[in-house]
Parts: C-alpha cells; structure tokens; sequence
C-alpha cells in the first residue's frame, strides 16, 4: 500500500518571502537543458496509433 500523502505545509513570514521570490525566477540554463532533456525522452516514449 502507498504512504499517505502528508498535509502541505502553510508558509509565512521569510519562507513564505523566499520561496515566492524563488518562484518568479526565470528557469536557470541547466533547468532549460533538463527540462528539454524530460521532453525528448518523453516524445521519444509516445506511441501514435494509426487510424
């Protein structure tokens, strides 16, 4: 059986101020290179049907 989810924790004061100056920074070079990396390997693993 699966581990239950935990509760989501609730951010404030400097946390809160951290983690959302974090969120509205563009995507560094290596994030881009990875994140192109997740899409060729999954458009590579796509199965397209032949009607």
């Amino acid at each position: 059986m699966a581990r239950p989810i935990k509760p989501t924790p609730i951010l404030t004061g400097e946390t809160a101020i951290a983690f959302l100056k974090e969120m509205n920074e563009p995507p560094t070079k290596e994030e881009l290179k990875y994140m192109e990396e997740v899409k060729r390997i999954r458009d590579k693993r796509r199965v397209h049907f032949k009607s």
